[in-house]
């Protein structure tokens, strides 16, 4: 991704933010439906923006504006390592503070991972701001005020068979950026394996990461990730480590997030703008069956497609992601 067209900006909580942003040359002949629409992309856990450079290649050459946030606690962004401050509907705000700066009016949020979540809040609070919400991966997001990390660990367990929160129990834990930080090539392969199977057994279980990191376990890495894509992961973490980005998790396990889903509405439960859901078939956590049945309940304009992918779908299938995105895109934006 081209570092000239990354900006920062400081939002009204004091945080910096920095985003890459695009916007068609107007002197260029571009179709005005597409040129005046922005794409908003935001990432997961542990990623940058970087994930995204695929959709900036494609979605540029369409003519889109791309607004593309290295989100809070990543990459060139603040790091705050309080769990309050991930509180979703203030990431909300400041996304929102980020579309006023660069002007963005006709847009579509697209989100992966824990991206998802924050896309899903849009959707709950903003919904009038935006022409669709896609996600990746990770399906919308309902509202779970009474939620505790316990019964979502019981109830995942009972519908799939397996643990399936093990890795946030860990990285919630006081000392989790110091074990990672130690084993950052451990880490590295076990978030990112070329057999997504492994998850299942090594990232899933209760305490399985930490035990995979504490005996500096490595396995085969997706092959779709090229050594400067790893480099540019590896920088993006070596000066200020995973102490905030690790707080994503924290306000998962300490009831933040669920604290926060107290100021959604019932009657914003149901998403009715167009939604996009890309389900992960081989997708070990986020399982494609549940995210397909929480989108046909809670989306009533939903156009959900399963790639036979693992959880890193936009880079190890970008042409077929950005080809499905593309099409319903365009389907909402006409």
């Amino acid at each position: 991704m081209d570092s000239a067209l990354y900006n920062s900006f400081t939002t009204s909580r004091g945080f910096v933010y920095r985003y890459y942003y695009y916007a068609p040359d107007s002197n260029v002949d571009h179709d005005i439906e597409i040129s005046s629409t922005t794409l908003i992309f935001l990432h997961g856990f542990p990623t940058t923006s970087h994930i995204w450079r695929h959709q900036t290649a494609y979605f540029h050459e369409q003519g889109f504006s791309l607004l593309i946030p290295d989100m809070l606690g990543f990459g060139g962004t603040s790091k705050p390592t309080e769990p309050d401050a991930y509180r979703a509907n203030l990431l909300c705000k400041d996304i929102l503070e980020l579309m006023n700066v660069v002007g963005a009016e006709r847009t579509i949020v697209i989100g992966h991972g824990l991206g998802s979540k924050i896309v899903s809040r849009l959707a709950n609070f903003y919904s009038e701001r935006f022409l669709g919400f896609a996600f990746l991966a990770v399906p919308y997001c309902v509202p779970k005020p009474t939620s505790t990390i316990e019964h979502t660990i019981w109830s995942t367990k009972k519908m799939c068979g397996y643990e399936l929160c093990g890795h946030s129990v860990f990285f919630a834990e006081e000392n989790a950026n110091e074990i990672i930080e130690t084993h950052m090539e451990s880490f590295f392969s076990a978030i990112f394996p070329r057999d997504p199977k492994l998850w299942v057994t090594e990232v899933a279980p209760i305490g399985a990461l930490k035990a995979w990191l504490e005996a500096d376990k490595r396995t085969v890495t997706l092959s779709c990730i090229a050594k400067q894509d790893k480099d540019v992961w590896h920088n993006a973490f070596a000066k200020d480590g995973l102490a905030a980005p690790l707080c994503w998790h924290k306000a998962i396990v300490d009831g933040t997030n669920a604290d926060d889903d107290k100021l959604v509405p019932l009657e914003k439960y149901t998403i009715k703008v167009p939604v996009f859901f890309g389900a992960a078939h081989y997708d070990y956590i986020s399982r494609s069956v549940q995210g397909i049945a929480t989108t046909t309940q809670y989306c009533t304009n939903a156009t959900i497609r399963e790639f036979y992918q693992g959880h890193w779908l936009q880079v190890a299938a970008p042409a077929e992601v950005n080809r499905e995105l593309y099409s319903w895109m365009m389907d909402i934006i006409a």
